[in-house]
C-alpha cells in the first residue's frame, strides 16, 4: 500500500457532493449509488481529476486513447458493481493505475492505493495515416519484458521479452518529440518489467505492436 501527500476536500451535509459528475442530475444506479456515498463520492472526484491530468500530459492521439480506455473501464468494470465495498475497491485500484500519470500537485490525501500495474505512457496511431491506415485487420498483443531503445539501430523503440525477442512498440519513422522523451526515459529504467497492450496487424504485422492502433505500456509491480 502508498500512501500520498494530502488535498482536502469539504464534505457538505446530506447527499455526497464532491463526485466528478453533478449528483443532481444522477440517473443510473451506479451514478446514484456514489452520489449516496461521501467516500465513494470523493474517489470518483479524485479519479476525475486524475484522469484529465493523464489526459493533458500526452498528445492529442493518445489522450484519445485514454479516453476509449476509460469509457471501457467505466462499462465492463465499475458498473457492474453492485454495492460501496465493490465501488470503493475499483476506484482504487484506477487510480493507482493511473497514478504514474500524475504531476505532485494532483496527489490526492491520505488513500491507500494497491500496489497494481500502473500506466506510464500510451502510444497513439500514428499520424500518418497513409504509413500507418486504419483499415488493416488486427488482433490484440501483449508483451511482457524490457523497453529497449533501439533508435540507432533504426527500429525504434522495442519491448525484449524473456525470450529475446524483440517487438517494435514504435517505429523510428512515427516517433515524435514527447514519445521520444517519455520511450527514452523508460529504456533506462532497468530494474523494472513492463507490459505493453495492444495490438498488431494480422497480414504482414509479425510480432510488432501496430502503428495504427493504440499502445499502452504499463510497469508492473515488483
Amino acid at each position: 500500500m502508498r500512501l500520498f501527500p494530502v488535498i482536502a476536500l469539504s464534505c457538505l451535509s446530506g447527499i455526497a457532493q464532491a463526485a466528478s459528475f453533478d449528483c443532481s442530475k444522477a440517473v443510473t444506479a451506479t451514478e446514484k449509488s456514489i452520489c449516496a456515498n461521501q467516500k465513494i463520492s470523493d474517489l470518483d472526484e479524485y479519479l476525475g481529476r486524475y484522469y484529465q491530468a493523464g489526459r493533458a500530459s500526452m498528445g492529442r492521439d493518445a489522450a484519445a486513447c485514454l479516453g476509449s480506455n476509460q469509457r471501457e473501464w467505466l462499462r465492463s468494470v465499475r458498473n457492474v458493481c453492485k454495492d460501496a465495498a465493490c465501488l470503493e475497491r475499483v476506484y482504487l485500484s484506477r487510480l493507482a493505475e493511473l497514478d504514474a500519470l500524475q504531476a505532485g500537485a494532483v496527489a490526492v490525501k491520505n488513500l491507500e492505493l494497491p500496489f497494481v500495474k500502473s500506466l506510464v505512457w500510451i502510444i497513439g496511431p500514428a499520424a500518418d495515416t497513409v504509413a500507418a491506415p486504419r483499415n488493416v485487420r488486427r488482433e490484440p498483443l501483449v508483451v511482457t519484458g524490457k523497453v529497449v531503445d533501439d533508435v540507432a539501430t533504426g527500429d525504434g523503440f522495442v519491448i525484449q521479452d524473456k525470450a529475446g525477442v524483440k517487438h517494435v512498440l514504435l517505429l523510428l519513422m512515427f516517433i515524435d518529440k514527447a514519445d521520444g522523451v517519455m520511450l527514452e526515459g523508460i529504456s533506462h529504467d532497468l530494474p523494472a518489467t513492463f507490459e505493453a497492450r495492444g495490438e498488431r496487424e494480422i497480414a504482414g504485422g509479425g510480432a510488432n505492436f501496430a502503428p495504427s492502433a493504440c499502445t499502452f505500456l504499463y510497469r508492473l509491480p515488483k
